[in-house]
């Protein structure tokens, strides 16, 4: 017999008051398993080379309209492909994708990705950047990046094993995907929830506010910064994000569009992006884009 999904009692409670009228299109579409999407990193070869391989070995492949690299494939284990060991597609949930297109590097830019491991977004931002500076603390997820760097051929990135707080200079662009409470995985990994509560959510939210700041200082002039959590909670997003604006008076909030995603209107934070899952069957997702004024 299949293992249910767990959900919290706290969880549902919660939610149930959020979502109101959404509260039973988001729990039936929170208990399926996400689709199965990929990147292709044209790091190794062009996209159409990569789609005509994965075509031949006839996979089950459609593009995604909100960028030419994005791609659902419906396959029971895509990652045994020989194009995903060779490091040609890296294996991301769709949403997971739309943080680092939000940001929008281009060849011009030197970004940072603040808590990068394990690196899937790591491999976009090289695909986009002149230069990546990728951190994070931890020496287990370290070492899953460096062997993000190396199977993905990610040569334009520069790996720092600290936390991204203790890097020097000032960037054009930061991605920062907050470590949270982490409740858009329920659609990946069914025990998912079963750490959560009212204290971590807590926890992650004073955390997140600390590195929000930090992000933003580090930024150049001009620059942009997108803050990302795969949490749905107010209080790790649009309450972290509202806590910059009133702390940075140059700190603007620019509006998050993507071609084929569906965005809803934000009331709590205008202009972020929070994203159900039953509207493009993806994670809960959250992404806000913020640009640093000059004083």
């Amino acid at each position: 017999m299949a293992r249910e999904t767990y959900f919290p009692e706290a969880f549902i409670t919660k939610y149930k008051k959020l979502l109101g009228k959404e509260w039973d299109a988001f729990f039936t579409t929170i208990k399926t398993k996400q689709p199965k999407s990929f990147w292709i990193n044209t790091n190794k070869t062009p996209v159409a080379e990569t789609v005509a391989s994965l075509k031949q070995k006839g996979a089950k492949i459609a593009p995604y309209s909100f960028h030419p690299q994005a791609y659902f494939i419906d396959m029971e284990r895509p990652g045994e492909l020989p194009e995903s060991r060779m490091g040609k597609i890296a294996m991301q949930e769709k949403a997971a994708m739309l943080p680092a297109l939000v940001l929008a590097p281009t060849k011009t830019d030197t970004v940072l990705d603040a808590c990068a491991a394990p690196g899937m977004k790591t491999v976009q931002l090289s695909n986009f950047a002149e230069k990546v500076v990728a951190c994070d603390v931890n020496e287990t997820r370290f070492k899953s990046l460096q062997q993000t760097k190396f199977l993905f051929k990610l040569d334009n990135v520069q790996l720092e094993r600290k936390d991204f707080r203790n890097v020097k200079g000032t960037f054009d662009k930061i991605l920062l995907d907050a470590p949270c409470s982490s409740e858009g995985l329920v659609r990946k990994r069914r025990e998912a929830l079963e750490g959560w509560n009212k204290g971590v959510v807590e926890r992650k939210q004073k955390l997140q506010k600390s590195l929000i700041i930090a992000a933003f200082d580090a930024l150049k002039n001009g620059g942009v910064m997108v803050y990302s959590t795969c949490s749905f909670a107010p209080e790790e997003n649009e309450d972290v994000v509202n806590f910059l604006v009133e702390l940075r008076e140059n700190a603007e909030i620019l509006p998050v569009k993507i071609e084929g995603i569906k965005i809803r209107e934000n009331k709590l934070c205008p202009g972020c992006a929070r994203l159900y899952p039953q509207d493009n069957d993806t994670q809960q997702f959250f992404i806000a884009k913020i640009k640093k004024n000059v004083e």
